[in-house]
């Protein structure tokens, strides 16, 4: 019994905190939420594009690579990454100030 209640209440205190990073099956996530999930996976964002029915991002791995990712609108999924040479143009800096 105090295993149940003590669920339930676990339940209860974790279900908002989900529900607020997780989208409801038709929402699309936004800007910042897209550019949180990226950061907390390494990398840098530049650039998001709302494009063909999924977000274009530009951003830099951890490595420092530039990398062109195609994202799921709904849920932040990469769909595909390809490497890409666009990263750093008259209105970006290369890291550490260099255009």
């Amino acid at each position: 019994m105090i295993r149940t209640i003590a669920a339930i209440a676990a339940l209860a205190v974790a279900a908002p905190a989900f529900a607020q990073t997780t989208p409801s099956s038709g929402a699309v996530l936004s800007l910042s939420q897209v550019e949180q999930r990226l950061t907390s996976q390494g990398y840098r964002v530049l650039e998001i594009e709302r494009d063909d029915g999924e977000f274009e991002v530009k951003a830099l791995n951890a490595q420092g690579q530039c990398r062109e990712l195609h994202l799921n609108l709904r849920t932040g999924e990469i769909r595909r990454e390809e490497a890409d040479d666009d990263c750093y143009s008259e209105n970006r800096a290369r890291p550490g100030g260099r255009r």
